[in-house]
């Protein structure tokens, strides 16, 4: 999509004045001939090309909506419109008919009962903490107050998606089918982003606070508690930009709501063990097994290797949750129904490097980077 002044005519993939021009499935707009075929797309006439028509000219590649046009990326915003013949009427030459004004009010109105517009935006959102604009195509959310709220990413959708992906953590592990709060928090937010990518980050810091032990929170009463502060925690995070990258963002914000939680209320108020942060009788006296360890911490690295090549290997800037997360829950996925004895530790080396993977590449540029910071946690 970058255009190109010099071309007489806008080609495929060009957006013109708010518009898209989009090769219909064959090629690109050319002169016409009579063996094509003419659509209206959002208000343009574009041309669906003959089997003898040349191939179509490549679309450059970018890495950011700013090369589409001047100014503010997340700021601008490009209506993408296209007229879809219904299956009952396949031919979309009524359609070009009752546009050219070729048919009387009759064939107008079977015209509009046989097609049906849709509208889409593309804009950027802003999910890192250095306002990296990320490109997203979503539909039209101006008459619908929730989506509207949703995608400007208001403070109350914000604590509304923490509170859930708390809630939905915690229940997934406590509760049948009793997963492991790794698997569990990576399908969380991979829900989430699959659905509304934008707030994806909002729900990994609660999908994190909901990873705690029911020795730490020990039932829902508290676990609102926990998700009450997360969310306050969450929205100074959020709304100051404190700390690069979302990983450790998501893993500080978790860990100081729970130390908030824990040591400031619930110990002091006897549901909770003192011993819980430590007891002396019992300290050091656990013994790392070698196999489990070193397959945690490969797997640890490996994660993050491939997160972070997904993520600098794209031809656009992806949300940083998105490529760890889903990479980490594939791997869950198809480790789980092989019965390995030692699932549990490498499903916790893949949730180690699916934090890591979603650390700024501002500090992590290269691939090796990746997979050392992978490598040092899993160690730790």
């Amino acid at each position: 999509m970058d255009v190109n002044e010099s071309r007489p005519e806008p080609f495929a993939g060009e957006i013109v004045s708010g518009t898209t021009w989009s090769e219909s499935t064959l090629g690109a707009i050319d002169e016409k001939d009579e063996h094509q075929n003419e659509y209206d797309v959002g208000g343009v006439d574009v041309e669906e090309a003959s089997p003898t028509r040349r191939s179509p000219r490549p679309l450059r590649r970018t890495r950011s909506l700013d090369n589409i046009a001047p100014g503010n990326a997340e700021e601008k915003k490009y209506m993408v419109s296209f007229r879809m013949p219904h299956p009952s009427n396949p031919n979309p030459e009524s359609s070009y008919n009752a546009n050219r004004g070729r048919t009387n009010a009759a064939s107008d109105a079977r015209s509009d009962a046989s097609t049906t517009d849709y509208n889409f935006v593309l804009d950027n959102y802003i999910e890192y903490a250095d306002n990296t604009p990320i490109p997203r195509l979503r539909g039209k959310a101006e008459r619908n107050k929730l989506l509207a709220a949703i995608h400007s990413s208001h403070w109350a959708v914000l604590c509304t998606i923490v509170t859930g992906g708390c809630f939905l953590t915690y229940a997934m592990v406590r509760h049948s089918p009793f997963l492991r709060a790794d698997l569990s928090q990576a399908i969380v937010i991979t829900i989430v982003i699959a659905t509304f990518p934008e707030i994806a980050a909002s729900s990994g810091a609660g999908a994190f606070a909901g990873m705690a032990s029911d020795v730490a929170i020990p039932n829902f009463a508290w676990l609102a508690l926990l998700a009450l502060v997360t969310s306050a925690i969450w929205m100074l995070f959020h709304r100051f930009k404190i700390l690069v990258g979302c990983g450790g963002r998501l893993g500080t914000c978790a860990f100081i709501a729970m130390n908030l939680t824990v040591a400031l209320v619930a110990m002091p108020s006897g549901a909770v063990p003192w011993s819980l942060y430590g007891d002396s009788n019992r300290l050091w006296s656990g013994r790392i097994e070698l196999v489990p360890s070193i397959l945690s911490v490969l797997s640890s690295t490996f994660l993050s290797a491939a997160a972070g090549a997904v993520r600098l290997k794209s031809e656009i800037p992806l949300n940083p949750v998105a490529p760890s997360t889903t990479i980490a829950l594939v791997c869950m996925l198809v480790l789980e129904p092989t019965g390995f004895v030692y699932t549990g530790q490498m499903d916790a080396g893949f949730a180690v490097g699916s934090f890591v993977g979603m650390a700024s590449d501002q500090y992590l540029p290269t691939i090796p980077d990746f997979a050392g910071a992978g490598f040092i946690s899993g160690l730790w």
